[in-house]
């Protein structure tokens, strides 16, 4: 059986820790879920914690100070590569602690059983493996999310040579062979109180001078020699929640309600992590578990579309082509294809729009 390990640090994530280790536990097992906790001080955390430690999660709490979250990539490297050394696993992802893998190829999957089975057609493949692919969800919008295109990590076992803080550029041993996997990351980072979001912005952006307007520099703070590192955390201090939401009405982006549905399977209530403003919630009657979404005349009306990722694909054959939207098609369609009125599945189903009478 191929064995997968799940790698996160999290610090007072009281909110994302639980489902973060029922998804994956799902999917890979509690004994193979490794927590380094970064100091946390939440009482609900630390219970949390222990339940799952007595359930087989291992916790590891000594590297609990700024410097060692600022360190995480190379902690991380150094745990997988003791796991080397025992060769008791065949895959390892190193996440974030608001981030749930998935399957997106043909179809949105979450299933646990479909998602192993993919890891196990990989296990004998000898290459670099792309991870580049998210859902983002959209802020105080339950079952929404905008495609985007961000590298992740994910490393066949003896194979890791460095990982970064941000976990966006793993480099192995094979630097001639790079295959993209047909899996996705949930990142749900937008939480549902804009307050909560700067909370958790301002932990992790502590040490920069300067980071949030109006406060003075500190003893300790640094200035990058990257002005924009950290910017999308800075974005939150320098822009309003209205400013913050007006981000995501021009885009379009997918409805998915599939995902809520499986954290209620776990035993998992969505709402604290999704919010529950109301947006029109239409059932799925698609193979491919979600609709495109865009919203008409500032939120009044909205339009769904069924897109068939591969269909979308085979028959834009400059898309695929393209050395950025052949990574995911799905984001030419949102950037452009809709726009253009290119088919979005073979049947040509066409478009059907809802008013938002909630």
């Amino acid at each position: 059986m191929t064995v997968i390990r799940c790698l996160t640090m999290q610090k007072n994530e009281s909110k994302l820790l639980e489902p973060w280790i029922l998804w994956h536990g799902a999917i890979c097992g509690f004994s193979n879920l490794t927590i380094v906790d970064n100091g946390s001080t939440d009482p609900r955390v630390e219970n949390i914690q222990a339940y799952y430690e007595s359930q087989g999660v291992e916790i590891i709490r000594k590297y609990n100070s700024h410097d060692d979250f600022l360190n995480k990539g190379q902690i991380f490297k150094k745990i997988i590569q003791q796991w080397d050394k025992e060769k008791n696993y065949d895959f390892v992802i190193p996440m974030d602690c608001d981030e749930f893998i998935a399957y997106f190829l043909e179809r949105l999957s979450v299933d646990p059983v479909e998602i192993r089975s993919h890891f196990e057609n990989m296990k004998d493949v000898k290459a670099t493996f792309l991870t580049d692919r998210l859902l983002l969800n959209i802020p105080n919008a339950p079952n929404y999310y905008r495609p985007q295109s961000v590298p992740r990590a994910l490393f066949q076992s003896q194979t890791i040579v460095d990982l970064d803080r941000g976990l966006h550029a793993p480099q192995t041993i094979h630097t001639e062979k790079y295959i993209r996997t047909p899996f996705i990351h949930i990142h749900l980072h937008n939480r549902p109180n804009y307050e909560e979001i700067r909370r958790f912005a301002r932990e992790k952006i502590s040490h920069i001078a300067g980071a949030i307007p109006g406060e003075a520099v500190k003893p300790g703070q640094i200035t990058p020699q990257n002005p924009d590192e950290s910017y999308h955390l800075k974005y939150y201090f320098l822009h309003s929640e209205e400013e913050f939401l007006q981000g995501y009405r021009f885009t379009p982006d997918l409805y998915a309600p599939i995902i809520a549905e499986h954290f209620k399977k776990l035993g998992v209530d969505p709402t604290p992590i999704l919010g529950t403003q109301a947006f029109p919630q239409p059932p799925i009657q698609t193979q491919h578990n979600f609709l495109a979404h865009r919203r008409l005349q500032d939120d009044a009306l909205h339009e769904y579309s069924v897109f068939d990722p591969l269909f979308y694909a085979y028959e834009n054959p400059d898309v695929t082509k393209d050395t950025f939207y052949g990574k995911w098609p799905i984001l030419h369609y949102m950037d452009a294809g809709w726009h253009e009125n290119r088919l979005s599945n073979p049947f040509n189903i066409p478009s059907f729009i809802l008013k938002n009478d909630l």
